[in-house]
């Protein structure tokens, strides 16, 4: 009997309980589906309950660690190719799971800095720097990332103004996703392949024994399990702490999405449709972003910035919808004489780059939810400590539905034993290419580990 044969053998013998029912949860139901698993999902509310659905929605392979780099690549892939993979019914494949418009990084040139912004010509000079130096990495890799200068830009895109920048970086293979659809279709695949999918079911405890769980105490009764996945992001420190696993360094913490709409057309916009996803300039106080989002009207778009914030680990699912004083895009706040606002602080990002956008429209709605943040901005994706039998697939800053393809691969390959030396192989069409586990290693020392630039 061959390897793989055995382990089919094996793997159709043993019962994995995946918590979570979001897109990281869907897709990795799916490949272990697929591997001949039994797999029953719990999600305790409904499918989306969670970040998923709240999401930009964005995906990329402009990261500055050399093994998301890879993932995401593979994502991209997995997700151009997905309702084939995922043998999506002909009736539903009308909608396309990925718009591949493009992300575009503006690196803002320090002259054009006003002076009052203390020490951010070091930082914007910082930035262009490393965003080059990650452009030269990518293409090693095999990603057709371009480096751009600012007369480049314009001439690509005129509503930039040329005289802002230094210079940007650009991949047409990045873009936009649809999770709703990601998700639901996901699970209609893993349902197909025999999972079991329980909605409305909580976990609320396990039993375990000579460091396993051996059973799930949830709110529709016990589960016996071979296996566990926990796949909950922001949720997943308390729940391995439920299952008597591991703190998980995971900090929950609250992003908001602007919806912008253009009273008049932007000048030098000829197709907003057709804008990529934008990101007005890198470093400390920046990285404000917009993308246009399908199927609203002409001049929509969706705009996002990593501000600071501190975490809510004790948040619970009704706040993830809770816009908090200083985000909403209807009230105009003044602390101490100065306009505190976080929407406005946003859109005012992109004016420096897109002069008179304020001017065409405004902020029509406010949207949130939670980022499962870790120390380093790269996910946990590993064993824990303490269960054996236990994976975390958690922890994505923010990109988890990107992550979703490569996190499926990876949990897979952790459960069936094909990783070679803490080394999983990547498949076509990324064939002699690996990505090592101890990157994403939920044990990880972080001090030690590198952090990702891009975290958005």
């Amino acid at each position: 009997m061959s390897n793989r044969s055995r382990r089919s053998a094996q793997s159709a013998c043993e019962r994995v309980a995946v918590i979570g029912g979001g897109v990281s949860g869907a897709l990795i139901s799916v490949a272990l589906a697929e591997q001949g698993y039994q797999v029953i999902a719990l999600e305790k509310a409904s499918i989306g309950n969670g970040s998923s659905q709240r999401s930009l929605a964005c995906i990329r392979a402009q990261f500055g660690v050399v093994e998301t780099v890879l993932g995401m690549m593979y994502s991209e892939w997995w997700y151009a190719n997905a309702h084939d993979l995922l043998q999506t019914p002909a009736d539903r494949r009308d909608e396309a799971i990925i718009t591949q418009n493009g992300y575009l990084f503006l690196y803002e040139h320090p002259d054009a800095i006003p002076p009052w912004r203390l020490d951010a010509c070091r930082i914007a000079q910082a930035a262009w720097e490393e965003g080059q130096s990650n452009a030269a990495m990518h293409v090693t890799l095999g990603l057709p990332v371009e480096t751009l200068t600012p007369e480049q830009v314009h001439m690509r895109w005129p509503h930039l103004a040329a005289d802002h920048l230094i210079g940007a970086t650009f991949c047409q293979q990045d873009g936009f996703l649809k999770p709703d659809l990601i998700y639901s279709l996901g699970f209609r695949r893993a349902q197909e392949l025999g999972a079991d999918l329980w909605e409305n079911t909580e976990v609320t405890g396990a039993q375990t024994h000579s460091g396993r769980i051996t059973r799930l105490e949830t709110t529709r009764g016990p589960m016996e399990v071979d296996w566990v996945v926990n796949a909950t992001n922001a949720w997943a420190p308390r729940v391995s702490r439920r299952l008597g696993g591991m703190e998980l360094p995971i900090a929950p913490i609250k992003r908001y999405l602007y919806a912008f709409q253009a009273q008049r057309p932007i000048p030098g916009v000829d197709n907003w449709r057709a804008l990529p996803m934008t990101i007005y300039g890198m470093g400390e106080g920046r990285g404000a972003h917009s993308r246009p989002e399908a199927g609203q009207d002409p001049g929509h778009l969706l705009f996002g910035w990593s501000y600071p914030a501190e975490p809510e680990p004790n948040f619970t699912d009704e706040d993830q919808d809770a816009v908090q004083p200083g985000f909403r895009h209807d009230v105009f706040e003044e602390r101490y004489g100065e306009a505190v606002n976080y929407g406005y602080a946003t859109l005012r990002q992109a004016c420096d780059f897109i002069p008179g956008l304020d001017e065409c429209g405004g902020i029509t709605a406010t949207t949130c939810g939670y980022y499962g943040a870790t120390p380093d901005g790269s996910p946990l994706i590993g064993h824990d400590a303490h269960l054996s039998n236990l994976i975390h697939a958690a922890g994505f800053s923010g990109h988890g539905v990107m992550h979703a393809p490569i996190t499926a691969l990876l949990v897979a390959a952790l459960l069936t034993g094909q990783a070679h030396d803490g080394a999983v192989a990547l498949p076509t069409p990324l064939s002699g290419k690996t990505i090592n586990l101890a990157t994403f290693d939920p044990q990880r020392d972080f001090a030690q580990t590198q952090r990702e630039a891009y975290v958005l």
